[in-house]
């Protein structure tokens, strides 16, 4: 009888063991089927249809973000977007001073049959003092399917409006693309879009932005610059020079010690011509340099005409 008992007591740990492996077996397997219904699923943001509006006689760069998949046939959930922006142009925390207006786009519009908005929040905040946040919400994942689908066909997310400060700029719009890694969701809110490509950026010359060419407004100097100091993550700084005489005209770049760094520009042009260039804080090999002063000298045939300084910020 010992043996008896033995025998049982080793089949019933047997089917227990056995029991607990198909459990993990069926585990495994709804969690890989899970797993493929979203991990190749991407979302691609990209910035659209950028002009310049007037209301009440104040300039607005109004622009849309387009939102699509990377598959037809997912409904969208919550989202939050990243925008980076060029403060010269459109001063510095835009969501505190107020100078900044978001609207839903057709992607995150609707409502169900009793009339309760499908998104609800679309929430702005200054994440940096050239950067905001925006959150949008969709408020019932118990009705996935009442979301609106995003395809593969870009559709607008967001209808965005930046009160413009500085009519000489541009609008140097790019995505944090790092932060808004998953932070994409599917109408469950729990199933997430990855990859999210976010890449795109928006450098618009301001419309109302029409540079003068004229030797006035030099006032004395041939080296122009906007913005100074420059973010080179935002935007590169943006240069005019004048012509001082006839000649092959350059454009030099030194450190602080006074070191050749890169050459941004050389031509050859006629007194009081007038040349628009720009800088991305690169040396002559294009490696990015550190913050700091740097210094333009402006030459003609060789010969120094004009210098002017100016901050790098990273």
């Amino acid at each position: 009888m010992p043996g008896l008992a033995k025998v049982v007591s080793l089949g019933i740990f047997n089917i227990m063991n056995m029991k607990k492996i198909l459990i993990g077996i069926l585990f495994i397997f709804v969690f890989q089927i899970s797993f493929a219904q979203t991990e190749n699923v991407g979302i691609t943001f990209e910035f659209a249809n950028g002009e310049i509006v007037t209301q009440n006689s104040q300039e607005y760069y109004a622009f849309d973000i387009m939102a699509s998949a990377s598959e037809d046939n997912t409904y969208f959930g919550s989202g939050m977007v990243y925008i980076n922006y060029n403060t010269y142009a459109f001063g510095e925390n835009v969501c505190t001073a107020e100078n900044i207006f978001v609207e839903k786009g057709e992607l995150i519009q609707g409502e169900l049959s009793q009339g309760v908005p499908l998104y609800e929040i679309v929430n702005i905040i200054d994440n940096t003092y050239s950067r905001i946040a925006i959150t949008t919400d969709y408020n019932f994942p118990q009705l996935a399917d009442e979301a609106n689908m995003l395809s593969t066909d870009p559709i607008q997310f967001l209808h965005i409006q930046l009160k413009v400060e500085n009519i000489t700029g541009y609008s140097g719009l790019s995505f944090e693309q790092d932060l808004m890694e998953n932070q994409q969701y599917q109408s469950d809110n729990t199933n997430r879009y990855s990859p999210v490509v976010a890449t795109d950026t928006d450098n618009t010359d301001l419309p109302v932005a029409q540079k003068k060419d004229n030797i006035e407004d030099f006032s004395g100097s041939h080296i122009l610059t906007h913005p100074n100091p420059f973010d080179s993550h935002i935007s590169n700084i943006e240069l005019r020079m004048l012509a001082p005489k006839s000649g092959n005209m350059s454009l030099k770049v030194y450190n602080i010690k006074g070191q050749f760094i890169s050459k941004i520009y050389e031509d050859f042009h006629q007194k009081n011509d007038i040349v628009n260039s720009t800088w991305n804080g690169t040396n002559f090999s294009g490696q990015k340099l550190s913050s700091g002063v740097y210094l333009f000298q402006l030459l003609v045939d060789k010969e120094t005409y004009d210098s002017k300084k100016i901050l790098l910020i990273r």
